[in-house]
């Protein structure tokens, strides 16, 4: 039973308690605006990034490393009382996109493949 509790206790912090709801609707709300389509608001994507709808590679990408700039800002408010404030989770992504960068070029693509996939994020910052 005490294992139960635990993980309930984990599922609420992280989804189900008002301050997570709002961060999740938030994240749910960048990804909307940025991939165009509706994001199904399920904890399978925001919290484990299993994506079951089919988006085209570049979208799909975007939207994984915008989840994963969204997690590890929001484990790294874990135990304050608070959700990450917008500026450190765009931080956080932009730090993804620099390592993005460095692991295409290591791997010799092009900046035609890196501006495919961060073009439209960078143009979204801006606005």
């Amino acid at each position: 039973a005490g294992q139960e509790t635990m993980d309930e206790n984990v599922f609420h912090s992280c989804w189900t308690c008002p301050k997570a709801k709002k961060y999740w609707k938030m994240i749910q709300t960048w990804l909307e605006e940025l991939t165009k389509n509706k994001t199904d608001f399920v904890p399978e994507l925001f919290l484990l990034g299993i994506i079951k709808k089919i988006y085209n590679r570049k979208t799909k990408y975007l939207i994984l490393h915008i989840l994963t700039a969204a997690r590890i800002s929001y484990a790294q408010y874990w135990k304050k009382n608070s959700i990450p404030p917008e500026g450190l989770i765009i931080k956080k992504n932009l730090e993804c996109v620099e390592m993005d960068k460095l692991t295409m070029e290591l791997k010799g693509k092009t900046d035609t493949e890196y501006n495919a996939v961060w073009e439209t994020w960078f143009i979204w910052i801006d606005n």
